[in-house]
């Protein structure tokens, strides 16, 4: 008795699995164009062959202007120079230094010159 019950619960089974597989959808192939790809318009891009176009700047540029008389950044660095020169003049005095002393007449000298220009 156990056998058929066993035997029958077995054709139970495969009859199902056989059901659900015939009520499955068919697998559909992936698409195919009867046509070839386009071909590319060029090979290559000209910057990949030609590497020196990047650093080329694009289309014209305007001229760079004149620089000033004096630019802002050589202004500063000439306040930035008489400002040193002013911190050596009062260290000197702070450390007694006498105005007579050649170093002393030196960084006055150039204290009194109009455009002073650095070392």
């Amino acid at each position: 008795m156990r056998r058929a019950i066993a035997a029958a619960l077995v054709t139970v089974i495969a009859g199902i699995t056989a059901a659900v597989a015939q009520n499955a959808p068919a697998p559909v192939p992936p698409p195919v164009s009867p046509a070839m790809p386009p071909a590319p318009s060029s090979s290559l891009s000209p910057i990949l062959t030609q590497p020196g176009l990047v650093q080329q700047p694009f289309g014209r540029t305007a001229p760079a202007p004149p620089p000033a008389a004096l630019a802002p950044i050589d202004q500063q660095k000439m306040q930035s120079y008489r400002n040193d020169l002013l911190n050596q003049r009062r260290s000197l005095e702070q450390q007694g230094v006498s105005p007579a002393s050649e170093q002393y007449r030196t960084i006055q000298q150039q204290l009194n010159q109009p455009n002073p220009i650095p070392r």
